[in-house]
């Protein structure tokens, strides 16, 4: 049976997964980016991601082929390590994690069970853009 290197890219992840993740945020620094942006999915009203937590816990996840959630593979500064950056999906990734990390209850029967998120990636590396230029066989 062939290895599976630990950076193969997952089709799916769940919102628990998705967030361990991620080392950075393109709207800021990542921990308080994910904080906020589950505090405000859980939140009724008409502000950006308003009400997601009540609608996955209504539907699960909905898929929008034209708003994927997105993490975009980065160079560190160093040149060293990939940074793998939320760049899309903040508040459907924050409150997939905040409703598996729920406990049960009859009136959110997803609570407690993963949510899996189809997942996007953009290979913004030196090595990705490279590749993208390089010329067809």
């Amino acid at each position: 049976m062939p290895k599976v290197s630990p950076d193969q890219f997952k089709l799916f992840m769940t919102g628990t997964e998705w967030k361990a993740s991620l080392t950075h945020s393109t709207d800021g620094p990542l921990d308080a980016k994910m904080e906020q942006s589950a505090a405000q999915a859980r939140t009724p009203g008409t502000h950006h991601g308003a009400g997601v937590t009540r609608s996955m816990r209504k539907r699960g996840y909905v898929h929008n082929p034209d708003d994927p959630p997105t993490i975009v593979l980065e160079d560190s500064p160093n040149g060293k390590n990939v940074r793998r950056v939320q760049s899309e999906g903040h508040h459907r990734i924050a409150a997939a994690a905040d409703i598996e990390s729920s406990p049960p209850s009859k009136s959110n029967p997803h609570d407690g069970k993963p949510i899996y998120i189809p997942t996007n990636y953009v290979d913004n590396t030196a090595a990705g853009r490279r590749a993208r230029q390089a010329p067809k066989p």
